[in-house]
């Protein structure tokens, strides 16, 4: 990340640094936070004072932080076609933790001939399922184009359908989803020859939406079993910080429940897994999104594009994801 007019921060979009990798930007929350105070203060400039927040009348309010300057993305989203389709298999397995068949989607670059212990990245749909596809088609097209150029090594997306508003949380109405991802998903993977050799445990998780209010449990979880993930991508994370707003989304019973979910009351739990942040400024998950950027101590890629929650900002960060993804993987000669 960079620092635009007034001493803002501004992300720096991956394909556009020097050597095309993220893994030299160490943007967390200490320099994230000074520069929130420093603004709160008075502003780093004249006429770039940020006007103070009056809490909200909520039980916990959200930290308001004043808005980066939003900087569009430096080149158009790769588009699904049909010289950068990647490879994607679609079955139907049974999951006791669903107590029904479910769609499973495995996706990798069309140009892996071997799929041995392929590494693998958990990908979480968000509230409307995974038609037409769990993880955006920008995100399918870079990391198989990307492929294509030699510039990120082989890696795939696996997906399950989790149901129509799906929190990834056990005790919801579609079943014991993170039961389902935690114990499921490896042992399915492992089935294919997928996955960490002996576990077919994923090494990442990338979550769209209320997927990515999952992806931070699940990345909490698997830190608790003493198996912590490489890396965790939020796109657009739903992450509220008012009972009221996730009342109305019918996905947790009670307050009670959704705070003992709530990845934003956990954050302590994380450990210090890298996680990457993708959002529009007129997000309404904007608010909460930042109270995880301010309260976890590794987040080297925090992007604020300009949009609300839609495909304008879904599609404009696969270059960035899939490079973020696979940073800490070799890149084969």
């Amino acid at each position: 990340m960079g620092r635009g007019p007034c001493g803002r921060v501004r992300s720096v979009r991956a394909g556009h640094e020097s050597e095309r990798h993220v893994r030299d930007r160490t943007v967390g929350r200490r320099r994230f936070l000074a520069w929130a105070a420093g603004l709160a203060a008075g502003g780093v400039a004249a006429g770039c004072s940020a006007p103070a927040a009056a809490p909200g009348p909520q039980a916990t309010p959200p930290l308001r932080l004043p808005a980066p300057e939003i900087w569009p993305p430096a080149e158009p989203a790769p588009q699904i076609t049909p010289e950068n389709t990647p490879t994607t298999i679609t079955e139907l397995v049974y999951s006791e933790f669903r107590q029904a068949s479910v769609g499973l989607t495995v996706t990798y670059p069309s140009g892996v001939t071997n799929t041995e212990n392929l590494p693998m990245v958990l990908s979480l749909h968000g509230r409307d399922g995974p038609v037409p596809t769990a993880t955006p088609f920008g995100t399918l097209a870079a990391m198989e184009s990307e492929y294509q150029a030699g510039t990120i090594p082989a890696f795939g997306f696996v997906s399950v359908d989790g149901g129509y508003n799906a929190y990834w949380n056990n005790g919801s109405l579609n079943g014991e989803l993170m039961s389902m991802i935690q114990d499921e998903i490896p042992r399915w993977l492992l089935e294919r020859g997928l996955g960490e050799a002996g576990t077919g445990l994923p090494y990442a998780c990338v979550g769209l939406s209320t997927g990515g209010f999952g992806a931070a449990c699940y990345a909490i979880e698997r830190n608790r079993r003493g198996i912590p993930l490489e890396a965790v991508g939020l796109l657009a994370p739903a992450l509220m910080t008012d009972w009221k707003e996730v009342e109305v989304r019918q996905a947790f019973p009670s307050e009670q429940v959704w705070r003992s979910h709530d990845p934003l009351l956990r954050l302590d739990e994380l450990g210090d897994v890298p996680v990457a942040v993708w959002i529009g400024d007129k997000d309404h998950f904007f608010d909460g999104t930042m109270q995880l950027v301010a309260g976890h101590e590794n987040t080297p890629v925090v992007t604020i594009l300009p949009g609300a929650h839609d495909g304008s900002v879904f599609d404009a960060t696969g270059l960035e994801a899939v490079h973020f993804l696979s940073r800490d993987k070799p890149v084969e000669g």
